[in-house]
């Protein structure tokens, strides 16, 4: 009878061993597999938080490029200086950046306005514009996950436009003129910071205008001129 009641002692201590080992690697796979989980969550969440600041920061430049043409073409209307050029360029472009994001498990998007420090903008010598800078931007998520910065780069912007604009401004200005050699002077002077030469003259009983950039040496004509 001990025997016996040794055996069944011995096999309930096993089965309870069993189970107990059951239970530890029970628990032992759910927590793997929650840390599984967690570093899977917490690296979507940073590839989430990289994809929208590179959206952002594509968006941005889209804007800045578009902000450059839209300053060199207004200020042309009014024979805008160079600062008057720049001072738009950062207004538009910042209007864009006040306007701000809403991107869904993001607690927070911050992108501080463009400065003379953050934002950069080149004259180059053939009467060109580059703008370049960086943004100290936040991008952070729920989880925690966080991107910084964005680059600022529109390339370089020619002022095509903005010359056939003038061209054809001026030209109308020239058609009812009393003085065209006066009008000529007026333009050059009125534009000479802007790396603009006009000139003014009849050829065989039309009127004819050209607007020259003096260091790019591209030359252009009104439309409808003749």
């Amino acid at each position: 009878m001990r025997e016996e009641s040794g055996s069944a002692e011995l096999l309930a201590i096993f089965t309870v061993f069993v189970v107990l080992s059951g239970v530890v690697a029970l628990n032992t796979f759910e927590a793997g597999y929650a840390r599984q989980m967690d570093a899977f969550q917490k690296r979507m969440a940073v590839d989430t938080t990289r994809a929208v600041a590179s959206a952002v920061e594509a968006e941005l430049n889209d804007s800045l490029r578009s902000a450059v043409a839209a300053a060199m073409f207004e200020a042309g209307k009014f024979a805008g200086s160079k600062a008057e050029v720049e001072a738009r360029l950062r207004d538009y472009f910042n209007q864009r950046i006040a306007a701000g994001w809403s991107y869904s498990n993001f607690e927070n998007i911050h992108v501080p306005l463009s400065d003379e420090n953050s934002l950069q903008i080149e004259w180059l010598p053939d009467g060109s514009v580059r703008a370049h800078g960086y943004l100290a931007a936040t991008f952070s998520h729920v989880s925690g996950a966080k991107a910084y910065g964005i680059k600022l780069d529109a390339g370089i912007a020619p002022r095509y436009g903005r010359m056939l604009y003038l061209a054809n401004l001026a030209y109308s200005w020239a058609q009812e003129a009393p003085d065209i050699g006066a009008l000529e002077r007026e333009l050059n002077e009125n534009y000479a910071a802007e790396m603009f030469s006009f000139r003014i003259y009849w050829e065989n009983g039309a009127l004819r205008l050209t607007i020259t950039e003096l260091y790019g040496g591209r030359a252009i004509t009104p439309e409808n001129e003749g």
